[in-house]
C-alpha cells in the first residue's frame, strides 16, 4: 500500500508551535493570577478582622459570625459599581453604607455592639447578606 503524504502550508507548523506557547502562557497566567489575587485577600485579615468579597453578584461569604470588634472589610471584585448598605432593601437602618466604584474599590467597618446586622447592595437589591457580631 502506496502513503500518501498530505501537503501543509509552510505556516501550519508555526502555528501550532505557537498555539501550544500561547496556550501554556494561558495556563500559567491563570494559575500565576489566581495565587496572587488569593494573597492578596488573605493580607491583614486577623483575629480582629475578616473579609468579604463582591464578585460576580454575590457577597462571598454572605452569612458571616464574628465577636465584638471585629473589622468586616468588603472588596469589590467586579467591574460595576455596588453598595455595602445595612438593612435590608425594604428597612435601611443607617447603621453603614458605602459604595464601591468598581474592581479593586473597599470599605471596612469595625461591629463594637453584638447582634445581627444584615446588609444588601441598594443597586441589585438580590444581593444580601448578614454579619451576626457575638461577644
Amino acid at each position: 500500500m502506496k502513503r500518501v503524504r498530505h501537503w501543509l502550508p509552510w505556516w501550519v507548523a508555526p502555528c501550532k508551535a505557537l498555539g501550544l506557547a500561547c496556550l501554556s502562557a494561558l495556563v500559567l497566567v491563570s494559575v500565576v493570577g489566581y495565587s496572587v489575587s488569593a494573597e492578596r485577600t488573605s493580607e491583614g485579615v486577623g483575629a480582629n478582622q475578616t473579609a468579604v468579597t463582591i464578585k460576580t453578584f454575590q457577597f462571598n461569604p454572605n452569612r458571616l459570625e464574628v465577636r465584638t470588634g471585629t473589622k468586616v472589610t468588603w472588596t469589590n471584585q467586579d467591574e460595576v459599581l455596588h453598595t455595602v448598605t445595612s438593612g435590608t432593601p425594604e428597612t435601611r437602618d443607617g447603621r453603614f453604607g458605602s459604595p464601591l466604584d468598581g474592581k479593586g474599590a473597599a470599605t471596612s467597618v469595625t461591629l463594637t455592639e453584638p447582634g445581627t446586622y444584615p446588609y444588601f447592595c441598594e443597586r441589585h437589591q438580590s444581593m444580601q447578606g448578614e454579619i451576626r457580631v457575638q461577644q
